[in-house]
Order: C-alpha cells, then structure tokens, then sequence
C-alpha cells in the first residue's frame, strides 16, 4: 500500500470535486429512507411518500467538523468546485439553501450513466474546464474512486465517511487517505 499524504506529496491541484453523500455532509439520516425506497413499488403511493419524507431530511444534514473552514477557503481563493452526486435533482435542489460554492452540480441524470462509469466525472470535467491531471476528485465509496480513475482523476478518500465493508479496498487503492476535511486545503493551489 503506497498512500500519499499531503506531507509527502508536492502536488497542488487546481480544482476539486466534491462527492455529497458521506464527504461533504453526513447525510445517514436519509440511509433508511433509500433502503425502504428500494423495497416498494416504483411510483406506488409508499413510493412518493418515501420521497416527500427524503425532501424533508435536508434539515437533518450534518456538515463534517472542518468542513466549514474548507468551504470558506475554496470560496475565499476562488478555487474551482463542481459537485458530482449520485442524488436526484429535486434533493439536490434543496442544496442551494447551504451556500455552497459550486461550479456546478452532476446528478445522477445530467450523463448518460451514474457513477460508477467515468461519464459524471468527465462532465465535472468540462464544468471545471480543466484537464484531470489538475483536479483532486474526494468522495467516500468505491464508485467514486472507480468514477474518478476511469475519468483519469485522483482520488483522495473522505476517510471520515467511510461506512463498513469498503473501507480495506478504498484504503488501499485511494491516491490520498484524508482523515480530517482541512487537510483538503493544503492540496489545492491557491
């Protein structure tokens, strides 16, 4: 396992892409809403009603400890952001309420494919208008670290948001292993 850090790497990036789900905001409290979504009826009345309780969960996101300062640095340098989501748009929507400071959003229907494959990331890509080799891509599963190699992107793991099973394959395969979400500052040019 060779896992660079920012202590042991030169590199600075020019642009970040940010994951939403388990890097940016603690988003568990919708986890047992998708799980019952999958059990019922596509467009079934428990099926729109699962989506109305979802909209409202927004409330219940939880920014990470440090994230704060991250966002505020990236808006204070003028550091080039996009947001690529596996979520839908009406919650994604929703997110404009929390300032973030985005190039732009890739949702699950803005490509013709959903992450795992390389098509979101390579639309981040083209919001950002840089080349990957200039971009950081930070998320907390293996889509996003599968969308981001396939994208020619590094990849730097939101170890803070890791959940379970994953955790050894994103260890071992992550370009970077960040542990606390300041650490992100010091990989980005300013």
């Amino acid at each position: 396992m060779n896992i660079n850090t920012i202590e042991n790497t030169s590199k600075k990036y020019e642009a970040i892409i940010f994951d939403l789900d388990g890097t940016l905001y603690d988003t568990s409290i919708v986890d047992p809403l998708l799980r019952q979504l999958r059990q019922v009826k596509r467009m079934s009345p428990e099926y729109h009603q699962i989506w109305r309780d979802i909209d409202k969960t927004i409330d219940g996101y939880k920014e990470y400890d440090g994230m704060a300062d991250v966002l505020n640095f990236i808006r204070e340098n003028g550091i080039k952001t996009v947001l690529v989501t596996g979520a839908v748009k009406r919650r994604t929507n929703k997110l404009k309420r929390f300032n973030l400071p985005l190039m732009g959003m890739v949702t699950r229907f803005d490509v013709g494919h959903k992450k795992p494959h390389p098509a979101p990331m390579l639309r981040a890509l083209e919001i950002l208008g840089c080349e990957a080799s200039k971009v950081l891509s930070i998320g907390n599963q293996v889509i996003d670290l599968q969308s981001s190699k396939g994208a020619g992107i590094d990849f730097a793991l939101a170890s803070w948001g890791v959940r379970g099973h994953e955790r050894e394959q994103l260890m071992q395969e992550s370009d970077y292993v960040l542990h606390d979400p300041r650490e992100i500052i010091g990989m980005v040019k300013k």
